[in-house]
């Protein structure tokens, strides 16, 4: 498959060339930093990946980050014990490495590691288990490098509805567009979170979560709304006719903090604003970015009148 390639990390990776440098990312005597991008979830085999690129110093005058290349990237599942300690299966051990990939039209992404599985037995491939742990370590240049994310149970999104009917005056031309609202009954615990992703007709040649539609700036918390049913309106307007595969991802608090510091940081103002530290969850020295565990639930849509 002949696909544009957008990987999330090329969004994260802004964060550090952009030349306005409004914040602060912990870099010690301005030495370079290991990023880190990983993904596991319960749906899309293909998505479960992990991206690793050098950031720059803070005076480099080049503005680019460097892949990581030639890793040694696994991750492993587990369990977590009643003494909250980690049990981990070494049987379900996964090396994960830099390959070409059928689906992504055989081409070698350089930095992105795979589950080599999928280009000989996709269905074989690394899944995620909701209620599972999953230990990921990686090992570069002599340094070690791990973070731990679960996967919670999944909360399943009861229906997607179309509304809030406009026409988009920004083109050329008028075009009607509609919004989504999902629906959803979130559990009866505190602490439930969800980031929301969508793919559409503008995104099906991309690829990655970075590449999808996302509303990842305004993601969902159940302080407000414990144990109650929840109807949530996307601001993203789709055009009359879209297809829309719509993706809720359950996801713990760690992995909540970090894409939220992420968006601030995008959002900043500026060279002279208030500094904003990404909350990593990647132990190691001279390291940023995130392991997340997305436990997805979708559904499908058509955009109509």
């Amino acid at each position: 498959m002949n696909r544009r390639i957008y990987i999330g990390w090329i969004l994260l990776m802004a964060l550090f060339v952009s030349c306005e440098r409004d914040f602060d990312i912990k870099l010690n005597n301005g030495e370079p930093s290991l990023v880190v991008e990983g993904y596991i979830n319960n749906l899309l085999p293909l998505y479960n990946y992990v991206v690793l690129s050098r950031s720059q110093s803070y005076a480099d005058t080049n503005f680019q980050t460097a892949p990581v290349t030639g890793a040694v990237v696994t991750i492993t599942e587990g369990s977590l014990q009643p003494d909250q300690t980690y049990q981990w299966d070494a049987a379900t051990r996964v090396a994960l490495k830099e390959t070409k990939l059928p689906q992504l039209g055989n081409t070698m992404l350089p930095g992105v590691y795979f589950d080599t599985t999928l280009a000989t037995r996709p269905s074989r491939a690394l899944i995620g288990k909701p209620g599972k742990y999953y230990l990921l370590e990686i090992r570069v240049d002599k340094q070690y490098y791990t973070s731990i994310t679960p996967l919670l149970p999944v909360i399943p999104i009861d229906s997607l509805t179309i509304g809030y009917r406009y026409i988009d005056v920004s083109k050329d031309t008028t075009e009607p567009k509609a919004r989504l609202t999902v629906h959803y009954k979130d559990p009866d615990t505190i602490g439930n979170t969800q980031l929301y992703y969508w793919d559409h007709q503008d995104t099906w040649n991309n690829f990655g979560w970075g590449g999808m539609r996302s509303n990842r700036f305004v993601p969902g918390t159940d302080d407000q709304v414990n144990g109650q049913y929840v109807h949530l309106t996307q601001s993203f307007g789709f055009a009359m006719e879209d297809s829309v595969k719509f993706y809720m991802a359950s996801v713990d608090r760690s992995v909540y903090n970090f894409w939220d510091s992420y968006n601030k940081a995008r959002s900043n103002g500026g060279p002279f604003s208030t500094p904003v530290i990404l909350k990593t969850n990647i132990e190691g020295e001279h390291v940023t970015g995130c392991f997340s565990g997305f436990s997805l639930s979708n559904k499908n849509i058509r955009i109509t009148r």
